[in-house]
This record gives C-alpha cells, sequence and structure tokens, in this order.
C-alpha cells in the first residue's frame, strides 16, 4: 500500500510541476503549446482550466503526503518517547579510571 501511495504521490507532483509550467507568465501561453494561441481553449479558458487543475492536483498531493505519512512501514511511536527512554551519555572527557592525571596540567591550577 505504501509504495502504491508513493508511486502515485510521485506522479500527481510531476503533473503538478507540469501544469504550473504551462500557466501564463508573462508572455503568451500559446507559445508553449507552438504558436496555437488562446483560441483553443476559449477566452480565458486556459486560465481557468489549468488554475482548477493546479488546485486539485495541490489538494490530492497533500492528501497523499498525509497517507503517506500514516503508512508508513517504519516502526510507529512518537519520537519524543523515544528520546525520553535514551540514555544520556556524559559528555565530559574523563580519565579512565585507576590513571592519575599527569602533572602540569590546567587542572591543577598552576602557573608555569
Amino acid at each position: 500500500m505504501y509504495y502504491l501511495l508513493l508511486a502515485l504521490f510521485i506522479l500527481v507532483a510531476v503533473l503538478l510541476i507540469l501544469v504550473v509550467l504551462m500557466q501564463r507568465g508573462r508572455g503568451d501561453v500559446g507559445s508553449a503549446f507552438g504558436g496555437m494561441g488562446q483560441g483553443v481553449f476559449g477566452p480565458g479558458g486556459v486560465d481557468t482550466i489549468l488554475t482548477k487543475a493546479t488546485y486539485w492536483l495541490g489538494f490530492i498531493l497533500m492528501g497523499l503526503a498525509l497517507l503517506i505519512g500514516l503508512f508508513h512501514p517504519s516502526k510507529k511511536g512518537s519520537l519524543l518517547e523515544d528520546e525520553s527512554k535514551r540514555p544520556t551519555t556524559n559528555t565530559q572527557q574523563s580519565s579512565p579510571k585507576g590513571q592519575a592525571t599527569p602533572s602540569g596540567t590546567p587542572s591543577e591550577g598552576k602557573t608555569p
């Protein structure tokens, strides 16, 4: 199920990219179709169709992203709970047991 949703997510993302790229910028949309112009889609029809397609593909993409997050095959649980259960590590460096620190180290407080 997860891999089917992932494949569908990628397909919708590519379609969304293509639809956004086909929308009118500062120039005419007709140049993207090889000089057809807007007469094929009617007056203002291109903007309406591509805008609606952008909205729908965006909604579908967000829905698929949520479903992929729910059906992810990794272990279930909260990341916050995992962090609280993990043992803390001591970040201070200490000398191993049974070994004394060498003389003249800054920790003894001696001045040269």
